[in-house]
This record gives structure tokens, C-alpha cells and sequence, in this order.
């Protein structure tokens, strides 16, 4: 091997000694798939995937004996990681040739959209049906109850109450657990996509790139953040049927109670009002947090790695109390969002006692008529409405975070990668030299003024043994990462 000096452009040419033709990074090891049983789902009937009853089968084998790895049927195509993953990376590749450098916000929350739109969409569909399911209750309650109340009652119209009382809570139970499904199901493939795309993008991060998102950085992004945008379909659905819940229930108090109800919003206008700062505050946690547990990660990772040397140096004590340090930082940002969630907590489990108490007294001052279908009315519509007063904290607090998330996510897959063009992989140019590198020169960072190595000049024969030797700082790595086109070229 022999390096000569001159100032020429670079080209680097690998081969791989034994492989027939040129495979890439991203092929699995195993490209043979083991025959499972498909799951039921994917062959279930209309009338099967309505009631759920293609899930029977499996329940009942589950309940005769414990179920093996080997017992669990296989994910629809459609479900499959690899598939949401392909899915997600055309929207993502697509929205990043249509935008501009300075137009790259929350390209990942629309990268998610385009792919998941569609049976979102359906989602929506199942909720705003149950949503108003439970929202006319009070309605069909308030005409029971009025029918019982008649001396002289219809049949027919009795008949008719009872056939929409039935029908409502069909389709509210129906309703609501293809909702909850199909939320889970959406979430799960999102979960998936990112999971695949985080882990294809840090194996393609430059070197510059690398030293932002550490090794335990990318597992935060993996457990965490992935994790949270596989709950964002459930969370963002509940936060909107709430709102809707919590409107329709406040029309039929007026519609019931008149303007006497006027009176009974200003506790929930209160406690909204008073959730607009602390939400704000809750996402500075929630980002400080964040940096607090990567910087804990990321020591802890660092320290791991270099334990024989800790070890030999008997630094144990040193380094055990720099990561308790950081747990210490990470738990006060944790204890401040802990504090904040109680306070929304505590605030939304007392408004309803309050709005009823506030309501029931303003129909009793403004002279409401409160006999039984009147009374009656108003408690469901009061229950319907602790359900969204109760589930709105929790589900700002959960869309604070995955706010949090995608903004690290976006800035991860945004980052910096390695340039292809440094490496060349032809099976043709290397039947002689598994490797040759002419005229190289090579520079980990473009902000340096002297390049890391110049001029290198390599040839490697097939099945040669080749031994790199030098000082240390000659640049022995560098030059091995250079071969493995890690450090951009000039």
C-alpha cells in the first residue's frame, strides 16, 4: 500500500471479496419468511369485523391452553411495519422535494398525515357517531320519562321511544369500540413507521450529525417519542369528541333549563381559562424534560462504554454520582410537569360538582319547571358532560408531549446524512482491487480550514492482507472511515 501527495478529485471504489453482486445495506439476513397462519381479520366478512367475531376463534383456543409464539397468527399485509414504513417514506420523501430549506416545520406530522389520512378519516367517522349517540341521551331520556308521565300514553310512540333507546346504544356500542380499534390499530403502524425510519436514519447520519444524536439520544427516539406517536391517533380524536360532547350537552341544558343555564358556564369558562397557562408551562417541562433524561442517556451510555477504564481507575464513586446528578435534573423538571397535571386534574374533577350545583340553582331562581323529565335531563346531561371535563387535561397534557416528539423527530430525520457519492460500489470496476482510492481527500468538518487527509492514493488486490500503522492523530481511523465513506469527500 503507498500514499502519494497531489491535489486531484477523489474517487473510491469498494468491492467485497466472496459476493457475487453488489447487495444492499438494507437487506435482511433472513430473506426467507416462515409460513404462520394468517390472523382472521383478513379474511373476516362484513358482519364478522362489525361484531368482532373473527377474534373468537383465538380467544377460545386462548382460554384451553396458554398460547405459544407459534400460536399467534401473523399481521395482515397492511399492518406490517414494512409496509407502513414505505408508505411513510414516500409522503416524507414527496414533502421534502416540494418544500423549501426554510419551510421544513412539522414535516413529520404531515408526512403522518398523508399516510394515515384516509383511515383516519374513518375514525373520525365512528367517533363523531358515537359522540352524538351519547350527546342525544338526554333527549330520548327527557321523551321516555314524558311518555311515562301521560295518563293517556300512544303505544306506537312508546314503541318508537323504546326502539330509538336500543338502536342509540347500538350504535354507541358499536361505534365506540371500532373507534378505539381501528385509533389502536392507526397508532400501532405509525408507531412502526418512525421506529423503522429512526433506525434507517442514524445508520446514514453523517459524522457531525452523530455527535447530536448519540446512541442514547436514538433510543430515546425509538422508546419515547415513537412510542408517544402511536398514541396521537387515540389522543387527537378524544380531544375533539370531547370538545363536540361538551357542546352539544351545553345546547340541550338550554334547550331544557333557557337562559337559566347562562350562569352555570362560568365555572367551566374558569377552568378553561386557567388551562391555557398551565399548558403552556406543561410543554416547557415537557421539553426540558426531555433534554434532561437525552443528557442522562447519553452520560450513562458513554459510561458504560468505557467501564474498564472507569474500573481500573476506580472512578465508580465519581461517575455514580455525575449520573445521579442528572437523574436529580430530570426529576425536577418531572416533578414540575407531575404538579401541573395534578392541578388540571384536580381542577376538572371539581368544575363538574360545581356546574351542576351552579345549574340546578339557576333553574330553581329562573323559576325552570323541575319535574321528573326535566330533573332527569339535566343529571345525563351533566354526566355527559364530566366525561370531556375530566378527559380534556389529560388529553392537552398527552398532545403537549407528542408535540414535544415530533419536533424531535423532525429535527433528527432533517439532519445531516452521508453523502453516497463517497463511496462507489461497482462490481465491475473492482474485478481487479477490492478497494482503490485515487487522489483522495477527505474532511470531517467543512468548517475546518486543513482538510483531515490529503492526497491518499490506495490499491487493494483481492484476498491481500493490508495492516494500517502510524503515531497516534496520523489518522489510522480516519482513513479507515474514509474507506468506509464516512468522512465527506472534497
Amino acid at each position: 500500500m503507498e500514499m502519494e501527495m497531489s491535489m486531484k478529485s477523489s474517487n473510491v471504489h469498494i468491492g467485497t471479496h466472496g459476493v457475487p453482486e453488489c447487495s444492499s445495506d438494507s437487506e435482511p439476513l433472513i430473506d426467507q419468511k416462515v409460513e404462520t397462519k394468517q390472523t382472521g381479520l383478513g379474511c373476516a366478512t362484513f358482519l364478522s369485523k362489525l361484531i368482532f367475531s373473527w377474534v373468537n376463534s383465538l380467544l377460545s383456543f386462548g382460554y384451553s391452553k396458554p398460547l405459544d409464539l407459534e400460536d399467534i397468527p401473523s399481521l395482515v399485509s397492511e399492518d406490517e411495519a414494512d409496509m407502513a414504513y414505505k408508505k411513510f417514506v414516500h409522503a416524507w420523501e414527496s414533502l421534502v422535494r416540494e418544500r423549501t430549506k426554510n419551510n421544513t416545520k412539522s414535516l413529520v406530522l404531515w408526512s403522518i398525515v398523508r399516510t394515515f389520512l384516509k383511515e383516519n378519516i374513518l375514525i373520525a367517522f365512528y367517533a363523531l357517531i358515537r359522540t352524538i349517540s351519547v350527546a342525544i341521551s338526554p333527549l330520548i331520556l327527557y321523551a321516555f320519562v314524558n311518555y311515562s308521565n301521560r295518563t293517556e300514553a300512544d303505544l306506537k310512540q312508546g314503541l318508537t321511544i323504546v326502539c330509538f333507546l336500543i338502536l342509540n346504544k347500538v350504535l354507541e356500542s358499536l361505534s365506540q369500540r371500532h373507534w378505539f380499534f381501528n385509533s389502536r390499530r392507526s397508532g400501532m403502524k405509525m408507531r412502526s413507521a418512525l421506529m423503522a425510519a429512526v433506525y434507517q436514519k442514524q445508520l446514514k447520519l453523517s459524522s457531525p450529525a452523530r455527535t447530536r444524536h448519540l446512541a442514547g439520544e436514538i433510543v430515546n427516539y425509538i422508546v419515547v417519542d415513537a412510542y408517544r406517536m402511536g398514541e396521537f391517533p387515540w389522543w387527537f380524536h378524544i380531544t375533539w369528541t370531547c370538545a363536540l360532547q361538551l357542546v352539544l350537552s351545553i345546547v340541550i341544558l338550554f334547550g331544557v333549563v333557557g337562559i337559566g343555564a347562562l350562569p352555570g358556564l362560568v365555572p367551566l369558562l374558569i377552568c378553561g381559562l386557567l388551562n391555557v397557562p398551565s399548558a403552556r408551562i406543561l410543554q416547557n417541562c415537557q421539553s426540558q424534560f426531555m433534554i434532561a433524561q437525552d443528557e442522562r442517556l447519553r452520560s450513562t451510555s458513554e459510561i458504560l462504554n468505557s467501564m474498564k477504564i472507569i474500573k481500573l481507575q476506580s472512578w465508580e464513586e465519581k461517575f455514580k454520582n455525575l449520573i445521579e446528578l442528572l437523574r436529580h435534573k430530570e426529576f425536577v423538571w418531572l416533578s414540575k410537569a407531575q404538579i401541573l397535571k395534578a392541578f388540571g386534574s384536580f381542577l376538572y374533577w371539581l368544575s363538574p360538582t360545581v356546574i351542576s350545583v351552579v345549574f340546578l340553582g339557576c333553574a330553581v331562581s329562573k323559576s325552570a319547571p323541575l319535574n321528573a323529565e326535566i330533573i332527569f335531563t339535566i343529571l345525563v346531561a351533566l354526566r355527559n358532560m364530566a366525561e370531556p371535563v375530566r378527559m380534556i387535561p389529560e388529553a392537552l397534557s398527552i398532545l403537549i408531549q407528542v408535540k414535544v416528539s415530533f419536533d424531535r423527530l423532525n429535527n433528527l430525520l432533517l439532519d445531516e446524512e452521508l453523502n453516497n457519492d463517497d463511496s462507489e460500489r461497482n462490481l465491475e470496476q473492482c474485478k481487479v482491487n477490492a478497494m482503490e482510492i485515487q487522489d483522495g481527500n477527505f474532511i470531517w468538518d467543512h468548517k475546518s480550514l486543513s482538510p483531515t487527509l490529503t492526497d491518499v492514493n490506495i490499491e487493494i488486490k483481492w484476498g491481500q492482507k493490508i495492516a494500517v500503522c502510524g503515531p497516534v492523530g496520523a489518522g489510522k481511523s480516519s482513513l479507515l472511515y474514509a474507506i468506509l465513506g464516512e468522512i465527506p469527500k472534497i
